[in-house]
């Protein structure tokens, strides 16, 4: 669900429901579970989140698809993110 500001064309809150068990669902703990073990890994987070945010600033669907790969490493899956 997204919701709009006031404009209608920026987003003020993106949320996403899913159900328990679903496999995006399993991969979302999965990934917070490896952020919360390895302190290094957090790091190297945060300092993607902030490159990615001032390069894509204004562009929520860049910055989010520029983390994938990131993502699916930690996943330990190859890039899904498609060609």
């Amino acid at each position: 669900m997204v919701l709009p500001d006031a404009s209608g064309i920026r987003r003020v809150a993106h949320l996403h429901l899913l159900p328990a068990g679903h496999p995006r669902w399993r991969d979302q703990l999965a990934f917070r579970d490896a952020l919360r073990r390895g302190a290094e890994l957090t790091a190297r987070y945060a300092a993607l989140k902030r490159r990615l945010a001032t390069r894509h600033a204004g562009d929520r669907e860049s910055y989010t698809g520029a983390k994938s790969d990131f993502v699916a490493e930690v996943l330990g899956r190859a890039d899904r993110s498609g060609p």
